[in-house]
């Protein structure tokens, strides 16, 4: 998911509440942990750009665009919470500007994966033996399906979420796996993972016979 911020470097109406030494944009800037977003300034001819999170490596680490100063990508980490963007333009004379500020809220990442085998015969359901494992902020929702039939799941907050099967008339492998999931922001959510049930044949002992 990539996004495209653009900062503005001289708002002095907007952003007149401010000291002269604490320019602003519009924030929060929201994002997902773990993902990469690219944030660009209008570029001066002859201005190099510095800029710098406030958190440092470990909310995420800034990285060049084409050898640009006024383009960066940020890969941020894991850990959820907020932080600041900084920037500071120096002119082509050696005069630095204002920094200006961009507020970021990063939002936890969201990930489904099912797991689970199990073995039943015919005419019965599979109790608890798949599941489905959640990470992020709660409730979840989540659509998964045997292979045949959708299933969906709101408000889910147990975590693991066991599976409980319907009742399986006909024998074979049922393969299930996570169609879309969800959580709290809105942050999409990675799904991972298979699971199966196989459904036995019952015995046919044939007739009694009497000697």
């Amino acid at each position: 998911m990539k996004k495209y911020i653009y900062l503005i470097l001289a708002m002095p109406l907007l952003f007149g509440a401010f000291s002269a030494h604490a320019q602003s944009t519009i924030s929060p800037d929201t994002v997902c942990a773990g993902t990469t977003v690219i944030y660009d300034v209008d570029q001066t001819a002859g201005s190099t750009y510095n800029w710098t999170l406030k958190g440092g490596t470990s909310y995420g680490s800034i990285n060049a665009v084409s050898g640009r100063t006024d383009s960066i990508s940020i890969t941020y980490t894991t850990l959820t919470g907020t932080d600041t963007l900084l920037l500071v333009e120096t002119g082509i004379t050696g005069c630095k500007s204002d920094t200006v500020k961009l507020a970021i809220l990063k939002l936890p990442a969201i990930s489904v994966a099912i797991s689970g085998t199990d073995s039943i015969c015919i005419n019965n359901s599979s109790i608890a033996q798949l599941q489905l494992t959640f990470t992020g902020t709660p409730p979840f929702s989540c659509t998964y399906t045997d292979g045949t039939t959708p299933v969906v799941l709101t408000g889910i907050i147990t975590n693991p979420y066991p599976i409980t099967s319907p009742v399986y008339s006909t024998t074979g492998i049922y393969p299930y796996s996570i169609t879309s999931a969800s959580g709290v922001g809105a942050c999409p959510a990675n799904i991972s993972g298979a699971a199966s049930i196989r459904v036995f044949p019952k015995p046919n002992p044939g007739a009694i016979k009497h000697y």
